[in-house]
């Protein structure tokens, strides 16, 4: 699973126009992301210094994510940014990938055109209904609505107009009259209209259309290939029991993914073939509401902050500084440098809430120094990998942003109960080590000896990190800011941190800005898809009926949770962490709480599972970036090697944290 990089390979530069509608889909999510970074900081310095509370923050930044999420999806699409699965796409030969990939995306098109179609409906309703919020501001609803509206145009201009291959401008004819009727129709424009099943047709009959002439017969070809499997298996099973269609939904779902459809309109795929086929017709006006309500929560607009702020504090190069004082810190002990690593990856992931951002900064930093000083590359790259999934274990993390309210777990409480599981994975990965270097005494070094004073010296690197650890998670403890407003505050302190040290230049403001855009538009309007999928799951009662059957086999507790853990496992190699938290958790849930589990401590297992999925082969989103990083010095099978003592030591902690929960619940409870 990555990040696409070939969503339109292939194809044409992109027209003027696309390049038009990305820019200004960039600027609104950026000035979005500004626009929460300010407010929020507003309202936390004013109630704290000055004791003036708003009453607007907290409404204007919940309406900033949606802005966020969906205005930003044509900038999305414009970076290649969404995640998908493509394992067997880039084993196809170029000019076969280069016609799957021109297919995929027209086939994003008309999914994105359906969607665009139902939340054009659910804005006008609200609009013509003159509904407001329930808020001393009372703002109409149809204001923040607008920019789903408008920022799903602007995806379905830019993935049409992105993955043409001919210029011919009559050729773009079929995608404006199909964007025109979902405007029109959704607005309640056209009278009569069509049904929704001939309004479908209608839409697909234009995006093919619209692909053989902008893309050639192939790509056309290839859409309605793309397109039978999950038609035919869905009208298949139309009759069929509960059983049969679960298994229906879960073949097409993994056949869309492993054919590089990305992760998001795979989702939305399922959902609304679910609702077309197997749910009444109406069911599809659904769609807009679920796209709301899933995105409207003061919640999530932590998610913009906390990458935001990881993202400056790499661009800052403070890391470099803080692995050196965790360097001499180690001393002469032998392996001294990948004890080292640990650390350091657990002390940047407490500041930054990201996996990934956490192995690019070590792997940069702690890789090349360890291949220098003669460590085996399995055990330098392995301990990287592992030290990089602590970055959404160890507060503050993204994972548990998203997990919160979905499963109704406040959102503080997860971040404490990350400490200790956090603390012991430090602790568990340093054991491998240890006995790694103890059976192989050439995969590491001696270290060198450092006086006290050094050692003292090298601390202040650790300083920037401490103080901003303390302001981010002391404000949230002591009660002063909310998860977001911590957040902001974290973007405020690290904003200082890089000013401090000389790296604050507006390319890196500006770079900041963009990754936090990136990150929460495509990982929202992942839960979006989850959300709209979600719908015709609880619709056809298939989280109870998977109850039921659980029930019937009888098993144990830890039998029914060795099967959870096998099921991330075989996930894991193969979909996004965020991705399979968002998947899976509207059909595990009813499971969990059937089984009397506590929604805070699988919240935490939760993500050590989803975790370990980042370093494990064949996908594993680590062992890429780490390839990366090494510039291809160090090969993907290297690390995958590298990486299996530390996914056994994980699947030890997990089975440790089943049969002793407290490990993860205590310091909650003690903040009750």
């Amino acid at each position: 699973m990555t990040i696409a990089d070939g969503m339109v390979s292939g194809a044409h530069k992109p027209s003027t126009v696309s390049g038009l509608v990305t820019a200004g889909s960039r600027f609104l999510a950026l000035f979005a992301v500004f626009a929460m970074l300010a407010s929020v900081n507003f309202e936390v310095i004013g109630r704290s210094f000055f004791g003036h509370a708003t009453i607007w923050v907290t409404e204007v930044s919940t309406y900033l994510v949606v802005v966020i999420t969906f205005a930003g999806t044509a900038f999305v699409a414009g970076r290649d940014a969404n995640v998908r699965v493509d394992l067997l796409l880039n084993r196809l030969s170029p000019a076969f990938q280069a016609t799957v990939s021109k297919a995929l995306a027209w086939l994003s098109v008309f999914i994105a055109l359906v969607v665009l179609w139902k939340v054009t409906g659910f804005w006008a309703e609200n609009y013509e209904s003159g509904a407001r919020s329930w808020s001393l501001l009372n703002t109409p609803l149809w204001i923040p609505q607008l920019s789903a509206v408008v920022g799903l145009s602007g995806l379905v201009v830019t993935l049409a107009l992105s993955s043409a291959s001919r210029s011919r401008a009559w050729g773009y004819g079929p995608v404006a009259a199909a964007l025109l009727y979902v405007l029109l129709d959704g607005a309640g424009l056209i009278p009569g209209g069509l049904s929704p099943h001939r309004s479908i047709l209608l839409l697909g009959g234009l995006t093919v259309l619209a692909a053989a002439l902008c893309s050639g017969r192939c790509a056309a070809s290839a859409v309605v290939l793309l397109a039978a499997p999950a038609v035919i298996v869905f009208l298949a099973t139309k009759d069929m029991t509960l059983a049969s269609k679960s298994a229906g939904m879960i073949l097409v779902l993994f056949f869309l993914l492993f054919a590089g459809l990305p992760v998001v309109f795979s989702l939305f795929a399922i959902g609304i073939s679910a609702m077309l086929f197997w749910l009444p017709p109406i069911s599809l006006n659904y769609i807009g509401e679920r796209a709301w309500q899933a995105v409207n929560t003061f919640e999530l607009a932590a998610i913009p902050m906390f990458v935001m702020m990881g993202s400056v504090l790499v661009r800052s190069n403070a890391s470099g500084e803080m692995f050196a004082a965790t360097r001499l810190g180690m001393g002469r002990v032998r392996g001294g440098l990948a004890y080292a690593s640990i650390l350091a990856s657990g002390i940047f992931a407490a500041v930054s809430g990201s996996s990934l951002a956490t192995a690019a900064t070590m792997g940069r930093v702690a890789g090349p120094e360890m291949m220098s000083e003669g460590y085996r590359p399995e055990l330098a790259y392995g301990v990287l990998a592992a030290g990089g999934t602590l970055g959404i274990l160890i507060p503050p993390s993204i994972a548990m942003i998203v997990y919160g309210p979905l499963a109704g777990v406040p959102v503080t409480e997860l971040f404490m109960a990350g400490i200790v599981p956090g603390l012991l994975m430090i602790a568990a990965f340093a054991l491998v080590v240890l006995v790694w270097t103890m059976v192989d005494g050439a995969a590491a070094p001696a270290g060198q000896g450092y006086t006290l004073r050094q050692k003292l010296a090298a601390f202040k690197g650790v300083m920037p990190f401490l103080v901003l650890m303390i302001l981010v998670l002391g404000s949230l403890y002591a009660g002063v800011a909310t998860p977001t407003e911590a957040g902001a505050v974290g973007v405020l302190g690290a904003l200082g941190i890089s000013l401090a040290r000389g790296t604050l230049t507006w390319r890196a403001f500006i770079g900041s800005l963009e990754e936090a855009a990136l990150a929460t538009s495509f990982l929202l309007m992942i839960a979006v898809g989850s959300s709209v999928m979600g719908f015709a799951v609880d619709f056809l009662s298939m989280p109870q009926e998977l109850v039921n059957v659980v029930k019937q086999m009888n098993l144990s507790d830890i039998g029914l949770f060795a099967a959870i853990v096998v099921l991330f496992l075989v996930l894991g190699m193969f979909v996004e962490p965020i991705s399979m938290v968002l998947m899976t958790l509207p059909i595990l849930l009813p499971v969990i709480t059937a089984a009397g589990w506590d929604p805070l401590w699988f919240g935490i297992v939760l993500v050590m599972l989803v975790e370990i999925g980042l370093i494990t082969p064949p996908v594993g989103m680590i062992l890429y970036v780490l390839a990366g990083v090494s510039e291809q010095k160090v090969s993907l099978g290297t690390i995958s090697i590298g990486t299996l003592p530390f996914v056994g030591a994980f699947l030890a902690m997990v089975f440790l944290l089943f049969a002793v929960p407290e490990f993860i619940t205590f310091l909650p409870e003690m903040l009750r």
